[in-house]
């Protein structure tokens, strides 16, 4: 439940969600105009700087309101953290953070993040008493916490499956020793075996990159399962070739002793995918 903005549903707020929306969507990229700026500039001068400066009184009115609450709870020990709206069902062992918090009668809730509005005047709330906890239980407690929570969800979920951002960042191509060793190091192998047909053709410099995809689960045993091979020619006459290059890929996944990934130091069954470019 969000409760501590009472988020008021105005004009500008919207322009706000879609604003932050249209910064993160891959889909407004390269717009010379968003959908965002058209509203925008759809809206007189006078109109637009009323809308900024109530919206500014309403956050400042929403912060002076959210800490006197605060101090209120504080005053008579309740102590509450917040989990930020968009991270609580991405993040790994938040109902086990959440168990944990209750040990120290610290109670949970969510709160949602504008990214156009200054943060020292959005959750005022939630900031004042992730300040108190912090000055209770010291600056490394959530963290601490955190850390235990997530190891506990790896513990009790030995047959997840992770995303691939859900793992921890360390390569899993053998003898690599840093993960930025992985985006040279497998290609680099790849094609020390793999040779192009004499008459393929190669790219001209005003073409995209042709590429292939290697998605599989690779297991904690080690393991691979479900590999799937994408290919992409920009140049047409190429996709001749096709069943030749995505085979090559398939046996080079195949043959390759894979390191198994891990989350929080533990290894799990995860989602893999690799990438390689064509000349």
């Amino acid at each position: 439940m969000i409760s501590n903005i009472g988020v008021k549903a105005t004009f500008f707020s919207s322009i706000i969600i879609l604003t932050c929306f249209t910064m993160k969507n891959k889909r407004f990229e390269n717009k010379s105009e968003s959908f965002y700026y058209v509203i925008y500039d759809t809206i007189p001068y006078k109109e637009l700087a009323k809308i900024f400066s109530d919206e500014k009184k309403y956050w400042d009115s929403t912060c002076q309101s959210e800490t006197k609450r605060a101090a209120a709870d504080i005053e008579k020990n309740k102590l509450v953290f917040f989990h930020y709206f968009g991270m609580v069902e991405e993040h790994k062992g938040n109902a086990e953070m959440n168990e944990l918090l209750k040990k120290y009668n610290i109670e949970v809730d969510t709160t949602l993040s504008y990214c156009t509005v200054p943060s020292n005047i959005q959750n005022c709330y939630a900031r004042i008493m992730q300040e108190e906890i912090d000055i209770k239980y010291g600056s490394t407690f959530i963290d601490s916490l955190r850390s235990i929570a997530e190891i506990q969800f790896v513990k009790t979920n030995p047959d997840k499956i992770y995303r691939f951002e859900e793992c921890d960042w360390v390569s899993r191509y053998p003898g690599d020793k840093d993960y930025n060793d992985f985006f040279t190091t497998s290609k680099k192998h790849f094609w020390q075996n793999v040779e192009y047909p004499n008459d393929f053709e190669f790219r001209k410099d005003n073409e995209l990159y042709s590429s292939m995809s290697a998605g599989f689960i690779l297991y904690k045993t080690g393991k691979i399962s479900d590999t799937k091979i994408d290919i992409t020619f920009q140049n047409k006459k190429n996709y001749r070739y096709s069943s030749y290059f995505i085979n090559e890929l398939k046996e080079f996944v195949q043959k390759t002793k894979w390191i198994p990934a891990k989350s929080s130091g533990i290894p799990v069954n995860s989602e893999m995918r690799m990438t390689i470019h064509f000349k």
